[in-house]
């Protein structure tokens, strides 16, 4: 952990150096010693790990290496902030002499344990920092896995359970009206969520139920939490049945579901009450709970089930057979066992030779792979996690022998092992995910945007942009079985990831020893003063009390805090601002779930380290005001869920590269010109804008336009030479048709067209474009009549939506016409008389979705 703590502080300095030396207010030299110096330690640090379990005073240099990293760290950045807000009066000499005293005390640090490493033996063995070439270009990437909703391992993982996978079928999809509820128990590790899933994606699955929902089930989770992710589930599911309506109360509570609001006003009656009217419309439904702890919860749970019978079934997964055999008194709990000798080997060499079929260990790694088999005991979790590792190393004895001898000195831990394992520049990325709720799913744009504000992800290298390389990065982490993708987008990237609750709990653990990460503001083991935090990083869960924001009293007070988070609090003082005052360092700001500061504090104008701000509010008010942003030259995020009005400041965010839900008038929109790294941008237009002037931004790849009527201009369509990504809410300006093909980004891969009114058939200039993939017409997008896809018209899309084209009533596709489509949802299409016969000749076509249709027979 120490390594990468000090490769992190390299990467740091290395970024520093790589920008404006102006920027460095005559600290050049300095930051170059520091640099080299820790890298010479880092080379050490790799036999000390070594060593450190039988030698305490080799595990003390190492705290030593990690505490003097931080002051490093620490320094500089004080260094910056003290002379970038006030640069007069650092000016002076009694305070650059009073820095640079520290500086030197510093160095004497440094080289002590540069000196103190002889006393110990230890050798420069160099530092495992660089990703293998074996990892995949995301480019060459097979791209069969697009739309993909479950995991990636899923299908390769489902080794030894393939009798117990079919009775959960044929039981879930058994005749009977009755409520009937079934259970999963076994260990950690040996595959419940896995299996769960695997039925749950199952075909017989998705054809016998009308809705599904997926909810994991926390260790603090209360029973309305559960209830509330039963409902948000089901209510994406447009499915409704005539006849049938929601009492009053319960339509409030769907509604605030979706807006994701807290329920607090409602009593837990009234949301069980809510959820079984809900199952009652949706009809038959499938509900799995994964990782369910105590009778009680289901107890409290299952009375909004039981009366429903409409066929519904519940799936549960716990590791407690007492649980298991309670929930479903009438069948048996199905119990999980280990592996036989041979389903370990197959899964192993499945894991080992992900792109081959091996059945059998080479002769020459037999003995090893035995041995390896022995040591995962049979749990299908240490058998994936090893044999993933595996893959990504050479196949010869002398490697696997190298992994059976430092096992042992790891006493066989091999969730340990894989993480030691990890190169250098992945470790802290790993642990960063500590700070999600466990068992939750991540958006990876939003997991890989925390990790380059926080140098995570070292600058271009190979001439490589960070966000391709935390691309890299995750798909690394997936490949070692690390992280769980569950979800990818259109083009093959993950979208959305997750990670095993024994995984997480080995990075709170890290996080905490190491001071990296504090999770729900636990205090560190390490601290003197069990009140303080001294985590550079703290995520908070639910409801912090007062004292956290008292200066007099908090147990915050930690001015080397780099991470503030906040998640799914509802009583977020406005004191807030006087706490904030007080952390100058911070990098990340990432709030969720307050809905009481709607108004941002002023203080987070001074901030100049920030490069990440995200403030997401559930109320109907939003973010309404956001403080001058003038000092934040670093910023590369800023977002939010609700319309924001910037009033001043924008131009000098130099480094922005996410920028949404800004709302824009004609003055703001010329300050945007000036945002020259902006990649990503989400904007809300209140008259009409001229976007010409844009041309400068050669690096925006994804632009969300959304206008009031006649706000939306047709340069959207062709300023962006570099768009990937395009979606128009609105009407376009003078009511014009779509420009000519030609005038499209060409590299354009996804388009989103809404409220746009286009009386011409938008079809004949969409499929010329060469290279999208995702198209999405949805309401009112085209007011017309008729719609033809001509032949070999859209030669690269894969995925096709129509929704709510309310008067639509022909549409042809001709032979040859995307040929490579996969996926067709049409909605809300009511006057549609009948599918294409052109669609028979698609033979991609894997999946077509018709939702509210009229009388037209639902496809699922």
């Amino acid at each position: 952990m120490a390594e990468a703590i000090v490769s992190h502080a390299v990467n740091k300095l290395e970024d520093l150096m790589h920008g404006d030396a102006e920027s460095l207010y005559g600290m050049n030299d300095d930051i170059r010693w520091l640099k080299r110096e820790l890298k010479k330690l880092l080379g050490f640090l790799r036999d000390g790990n070594a060593k450190q379990k039988q030698d305490a005073e080799v595990k003390s240099w190492i705290e030593n290496v990690r505490d003097v990293t931080h002051g490093v760290e620490d320094l500089v950045d004080n260094y910056l902030f003290r002379a970038s807000r006030f640069p007069h009066s650092f000016s002076s000499i009694h305070s650059r002499h009073s820095f640079f005293k520290k500086v030197d005390e510093i160095k004497h640090k440094i080289n002590g344990l540069l000196a103190q490493r002889l006393a110990l033996g230890l050798v420069n063995l160099g530092a495992n920092r660089y990703i293998t070439d074996q990892i995949v270009d995301p480019e060459a990437r097979s791209r069969q896995c697009v739309f993909m909703d479950g995991d990636d391992d899923v299908s390769t993982s489902i080794v030894g359970f393939g009798e117990e996978r079919k009775a959960i079928i044929s039981q879930l999809t058994s005749s009977g009206d009755q409520l009937l509820v079934l259970s999963l128990v076994g260990i950690h590790g040996i595959g419940k969520t896995t299996l769960a899933r695997s039925v749950y994606q199952s075909p017989e699955i998705k054809r016998t139920f009308i809705a599904r929902a997926w909810i994991f089930v926390t260790k603090h989770c209360t029973v309305i939490n559960v209830l509330k992710n039963i409902m948000k589930e089901l209510v994406t599911i447009p499915k409704k049945i005539k006849g049938q309506a929601l009492s009053e109360r319960s339509k409030c509570i769907i509604d605030e579901i979706k807006e994701d609001y807290s329920l607090e006003r409602w009593s837990e009656k009234d949301i069980k009450m809510a959820l079984h009217e809900l199952i009652k419309i949706k009809g038959k439904c499938l509900i799995i709970m994964d990782d369910v702890r105590s009778k009680e919860l289901w107890e409290r749970i299952q009375t909004s089930f039981v009366t429903t019978d409409n066929g519904s079934r519940v799936l549960l997964t716990t590791r407690s057979v007492e649980v298991g055999k309670h929930v479903g008194p009438n069948r048996a709990a199905h119990e999980l066992r280990l592996l036989n000798e041979n389903e370990s080997r197959l899964l192993f060499l499945k894991k080992v030779y992900p792109e081959e079929i091996v059945h059998e260990f080479m002769v020459d790694l037999k003995e090893a792979g035995e041995e390896l088999l022995r040591i995962c005991g049979g749990l299908p979790m240490h058998l994936v996690l090893l044999g993933s590792l595996l893959s990504r190393k050479a196949k010869t004895v002398g490697v696997w022998s190298k992994v059976l001898e430092t096992l042992s000195f790891q006493f066989n831990d091999i969730l340990c092992f894989c993480y030691d394992e990890l190169p250098l520049e992945l470790k802290n990325c790993f642990l960063y995910i500590v700070a999600f709720e466990e068992g939750s799913e991540v958006k990876a744009s939003q997991l890989k945007r925390l990790w380059m504000a926080e140098f995570l992800v070292l600058d271009k290298e190979g001439n490589q942009e960070r966000d391709t390389k935390a691309n890299r990065y995750l798909e690394e982490l997936s490949k070692r079985s690390l992280v769980q993708v569950t979800k990818r987008k259109y083009n093959g990237d993950p979208s959305r990831v997750r990670v095993h609750r024994l995984l997480q709990e080995l990075c709170g653990k890290l996080s905490e020893e190491n001071n990296f990460l504090n999770v729900e503001g636990r205090c560190s083991k390490q601290s003197d003063h069990p009140t303080v935090i001294t985590a550079r990083r703290v995520a908070f869960y639910g409801v912090i009390p007062n004292t956290y924001f008292d200066p007099l009293s908090s147990n915050l007070t930690t001015p080397s805090l780099r991470t503030f988070m906040c998640f799914g609090s509802s009583k977020l003082q406005h004191r807030l601002g006087q706490y904030l005052e007080g952390l100058r360092l911070l990098t990340v700001i990432d709030v969720e779930g307050e809905k009481r500061v709607t108004t941002l504090p002023s203080e987070i104008s001074n901030l100049i380290h920030l490069r990440y701000l995200r403030w997401i509010v559930h109320s109907n008010q939003g973010v309404k005001f956001l403080p001058s942003l003038e000092n934040l030259h670093y910023l590369q995020t800023l977002a939010t869920n609700a319309t924001i009005t910037i009033e001043d400041g924008l131009g000098g965010l130099k480094s922005i590269r996410c920028l949404t839900h800004a709302k824009c008038g004609l003055l703001v929109a010329k300050q945007l010109i000036k945002l020259t790294q902006l990649k990503r941008l989400k904007i809300t237009l209140n008259e009409a804008v001229i976007l010409n002037p844009f041309e400068k931004q050669r690096r925006l790849e994804s632009l969300s336009l959304f206008g009031e009527e006649g706000s939306i201009p047709m340069e959207a369509f062709t300023v962006f030479p570099a768009l990937h990504k395009l979606k128009i809410y609105g009407i376009l300006a003078d009511s014009k048709p779509l420009p000519a093909h030609t005038s499209f980004p060409q590299g354009l891969t996804k388009l989103t067209l809404a409220y746009s009114c286009l009386t011409k058939d938008p079809m004949p200039t969409l499929e010329k474009l060469p290279n999208l993939m995702i198209l999405s017409l949805e309401d009112k997008a085209y007011d017309g009549k008729y719609m033809i896809c001509s032949e070999v018209g859209f030669p690269q899309l894969l995925r096709l939506v129509l929704k709510k084209l309310e008067k639509l009533e022909d549409w042809e596709v001709g032979n040859g016409a995307m040929k490579r489509l996969r996926s067709l949802v049409i909605e809300g299409c009511r006057k549609l008389k009948m599918l294409p016969e052109g669609l028979q000749q698609i033979n991609s076509l894997k999946e077509i979705k018709l939702i509210q249709m009229g009388n037209m027979v639902v496809i699922e």
